[in-house]
């Protein structure tokens, strides 16, 4: 089952509140994460609400820069990362989120852009709760996920500068 989820960022905007500093003004956010894709039961289970949760993140970080002419976000995450980042036990430096991202804005041919982003452990590690115990969290802590989490967010947003 593909989990496709295709936000209006301007009824967003009345929900989610927050701030960010952008020069491209975003009309929509959807992100696509086929989870039938995941081959490991176990780390599609872990995953199920990565599409939900990261579209939420940038809903949260764009509310400033809502615009109907906007350009629309899209994020298609690669479910392989997931699967090999969930089940890695050592080599922390090895995990990771992959996802590709679209930019495209029918107004303003300007605000076109593809590019594959690539976030790590070690990136990630900056969104951690302080005094986080990096010898003992493990890829499927809540504090694990949600710094991804974060960590993408973040990263695709900085881009839209």
């Amino acid at each position: 089952m593909t989990n496709t989820l295709k936000t209006t960022v301007c009824a967003a905007a009345l929900i989610f509140g927050g701030s960010a500093i952008a020069a491209t003004p975003i009309q929509s956010v959807s992100v696509d994460v086929d989870l039938n894709a995941i081959q490991n039961a176990k780390a599609a289970n872990y995953w199920t609400d990565v599409a939900d949760d990261l579209e939420e993140e940038i809903v949260s970080r764009v509310t400033d820069i809502v615009d109907e002419k906007g350009a629309s976000l899209s994020i298609d995450i690669d479910e392989v990362s997931l699967a090999n980042s969930f089940e890695r036990t050592f080599g922390w430096e090895e995990n990771f989120m992959v996802g590709d991202v679209l930019i495209s804005n029918p107004f303003d041919n300007s605000q076109h852009e593809f590019y594959t982003l690539k976030v790590s452990f070690e990136q990630a590690k900056a969104y951690f709760p302080e005094n986080t115990d990096f010898e003992a969290i493990t890829s499927d802590s809540p504090d694990y996920y949600e710094s991804m989490i974060d960590a993408f967010a973040e990263n695709v947003v900085s881009k839209l500068q």
